[in-house]
């Protein structure tokens, strides 16, 4: 069964983080909560208020269109019924006789009506014989008298014309007309009935205009039958409708119970041709407005009323209602788009939205300062008890140290273990260390350093001004350094290389210690989320260090202390000879071509780096900078063998009598390499993708292969240097044992551990940092 490890951080107490989450979570969440609410109120304020006045302004609107309605139909009626009146008492006068008979008061009449009632285009009179008489208005006020005698034979098609005294002016005969007033509608349609009788539209034959009749029958004494008719166009009717303002854009019709047009807003679109090519007028459908279509399919299904429809995701208020003034099944449609009636409606919410908007910009801004405020209040109130409880800490911590005064004797050679443990515990500092400048300042030694997550102590380690020269110059001059990023600060860059790196740490804090003008040494706090708080405090740590280190007793140069460190047991030798009879090799047979002596030196890249693809041949790659400098480094220096394979290069000298200057001259090219190489990363922002290794022993070399030969190195010391160069760290030169002894008293070296060699041992390593 698998058991889930939960890691608990037993220094926060678990109650306090509840009530601190409980307490943001009011803080924030009440404001949040009020201006939500707000925003809920506004929205249902603005949707009630929008239903409300959308529904008014639609009860509005239907008033309006009654109120339309009722005047169209008036406006109709007043239209057609002087017409009807007029058919009527024109019957009452000519029926006592023949239309050839009447033909003179029958045309007195006609032009009488026509200068009277204006909306009558025509006056016609017709027998059951054909025989016609037709009077309209003419030019310059006159009339035209159209005179059809169909009996007696032949037939004859007479146009007279009179002018405004009703002096003939002109006569003319048409025999290509063909006019036959008995297959006309208002012949028709009054024939068969005793009451006045209106057509629906249709287009006249003489003007080509459409319009309606209003006709009736009579019968002469001698029991002829007669229909009189009076054309009435529709012209006046169209210009009535086109003068009504139904908001902005909504328009009116006139149509009959068939869906035919009687008159609209602009009464050309009345007129249309059938299949047959004679006029005719169109139905509604054959209008384009979609609109209007919808509208009438609506009333077709439905009947008269009022109704909203929705053509092409746009509303629009319509209204179909009867005319009975007109005597047949007429009706007006109105159609009005919704938004002419919703406008103001739809503006006067916006406008309120907006300024609701701004009011609740307002309350969130005040609520982000309340909360701000709150978050504030209760971030000051922690720090304060945060400080409290440094305040108390470090009161503990300077107790503590004052109880044990020996920390700061500068004649007690032990180690301030104690001293850097309270570091720790007071700054929550991941690694405290105490350092001193020795050697003239030249060299940073470690006193003592506390890892807290382990609880170990080290000491001894020493770090040379050639290996930091921008942190020792900024330490020199009494600067403290606080940085979150050392690798990423060019103070700190080779300082978190060098000691931060192993362990992890990124953050460093570094206050001097001065010891009266001078700085005699640093006190170092690595990852310490305490630091501001506790920053005083390390401060006086820094000066009560200073006492230690300001009266500790003169110490000898790095070389002397070198010297007498150095061990009285003889040195360990290896046993070559034995090395090369292990491998079964006889060294008196390749005497010619061992190198007892050999310093080798061997720069290892990383993969990425040996790897990368060559740009355009205007740009050099890093790794193709580091291998030019690698030539002329070896060129410059003398060195006799260099040699780049793969992800390696490989330097070597001392093949003639063993004199100490190879491992000397190695040493140097190391240093050379390693400054060179770091350098062109730091500039190029890149870390640092090398390591270098050096070891000084046997080594076995020769020509090897076909013209031209090759001379190849091998051997114990090459793959010792090899071994160095993989295990070091990134950056630096790390040497071995026998390096060590030969070059300890010119350069400086610190200690890095004890690494195995086969066929001898566990052996020490050390990282060469500079020359003395």
């Amino acid at each position: 069964m698998a058991v889930a490890s939960q890691v608990v951080d037993i220094s926060a107490d678990p109650l306090d983080e509840r009530r601190r989450r409980r307490q943001a979570l009011l803080r924030i969440g009440i404001p949040i909560a009020g201006v939500a609410l707000m925003i809920v109120a506004i929205l249902a304020i603005a949707l009630y208020s929008e239903r409300s006045n959308r529904s008014g302004v639609l009860a509005l609107s239907d008033d309006l269109l009654s109120t339309l309605d009722d005047r169209i139909a008036l406006a109709v009626s007043s239209y057609l019924d002087p017409p009807a009146r007029a058919v009527a008492v024109t019957r009452d006068v000519v029926r006592e006789g023949s239309i050839a008979s009447r033909l003179p008061a029958i045309e007195t009449l006609g032009t009488s009506l026509l200068k009277q009632i204006p909306q009558i285009a025509n006056l016609s009179v017709a027998d059951e014989d054909g025989n016609y008489v037709m009077v309209r208005r003419g030019a310059k006020d006159g009339t035209d008298i159209k005179l059809i005698e169909n009996m007696p034979a032949p037939r004859r098609v007479t146009w007279i014309h009179r002018n405004a005294a009703g002096a003939e002016i002109g006569r003319e005969q048409d025999p290509k007309d063909a006019f036959d007033p008995r297959a006309r509608p208002w012949y028709s349609g009054a024939a068969a009935t005793d009451n006045v009788y209106w057509t629906s539209a249709y287009v006249f034959f003489t003007d080509q205009k459409p319009g309606l009749t209003a006709s009736a029958r009579y019968r002469t004494p001698d029991g002829r039958l007669h229909v009189l008719g009076a054309d009435i166009t529709l012209e006046t009717l169209s210009r009535f409708l086109s003068s009504l303002e139904i908001r902005r854009t909504g328009r009116a019709i006139i149509i009959d119970g068939s869906g035919k047009v009687i008159a609209t807003p602009n009464g050309g679109d009345i007129v249309r041709k059938d299949v047959n090519g004679a006029f005719t007028t169109a139905r509604v459908d054959e209008l384009g407005d979609p609109a209007l279509t919808a509208a009438y399919d609506r009333f077709r299904i439905e009947g008269h009323g009022r109704r909203v429809v929705e053509v092409q995701d746009r509303r629009y208020v319509t209204a179909v209602a009867a005319l009975p003034a007109a005597g047949r099944d007429w009706s007006v449609l109105i159609v009005v788009p919704e938004e002419e009636f919703l406008g103001f409606v739809t503006s006067s919410n916006r406008n309120a939205l907006l300024l609701s908007i701004g009011i609740v910009v307002i309350a969130a801004l005040l609520a982000a300062l309340l909360v701000r405020q709150g978050l504030r209040a209760d971030r000051n109130a922690r720090l304060l008890l945060d400080r409290q409880r440094a305040i108390a800490r470090q009161s503990g911590a300077f107790a503590s140290l004052a109880a044990d005064a020996g920390l700061f004797d500068a004649t007690r050679n032990e180690p301030p273990r104690a001293l850097t443990e309270t570091l720790a515990e007071v700054t929550d500092a991941r690694r405290a260390s105490i350092w001193r400048l020795t050697d003239g300042g030249r060299v940073l030694r470690c006193e003592d350093s506390f890892e807290r997550e382990s609880g170990g102590h080290v000491d001894g380690l020493e770090l040379h001004v050639n290996e930091l020269p921008q942190f020792f110059g900024h330490l020199a001059k009494g600067e403290e350094i606080a940085v979150a990023d050392a690798a990423a600060d060019r103070r700190t860059q080779a300082v978190e290389r060098v000691v931060m790196r192993p362990l992890g740490s990124r953050a460093l804090f570094a206050v001097p210690v001065q010891g009266g003008e001078r700085v005699v040494g640093a006190v170092w706090l690595e990852d310490a989320p305490g630091t501001a708080g506790a920053r005083d405090f390390v401060r006086a740590v820094a000066n009560m260090v200073a006492l230690r280190m300001a009266e500790a007793p003169t110490e000898a140069p790095a070389s002397e202390r070198t010297e007498a460190a150095a061990p009285t047991e003889p040195e360990a030798k290896r046993s070559y000879t034995a090395e090369l009879a292990s491998r079964g090799i006889d060294p008196a047979t390749i005497e010619g071509d061992v190198y007892p002596s050999v310093a080798v030196m061997v720069v290892h890249f990383v993969d990425q780096l040996a790897a990368s693809a060559r740009p355009p041949a205007a740009e050099n790659t890093i790794s193709d900078q580091i291998a030019c400098a690698l030539q002329e480094i070896a060129r410059k220096r003398d060195v006799p063998y260099l040699k780049i394979v793969g992800q390696e290069v490989v330097g070597a000298a001392g093949f003639s009598a063993p004199d100490g200057a190879a491992a000397l001259l190695m040493a140097d090219v190391a240093l050379a390499i390693r400054d060179h190489c770091l350098a062109l990363f730091e500039e190029g922002d890149r870390r640092l993708e090398f390591r270098i290794g050096i070891d000084c022993g046997l080594a076995v070399g020769g020509d090897v292969g076909s013209d031209p030969r090759i001379f190849n190195l091998w051997g114990e010391a090459v793959r010792t240097a090899a071994r160095m160069a993989l295990t070091g760290l990134p950056g630096t030169v790390q040497a071995t044992e026998a390096v060590y002894e030969r070059l300890r008293q010119s350069f400086l070296f610190r200690p890095r551990g004890t690494f195995y060699l086969p066929q001898v041992g566990e052996a020490r390593t050390f990282i060469l940092a500079g020359r003395r």
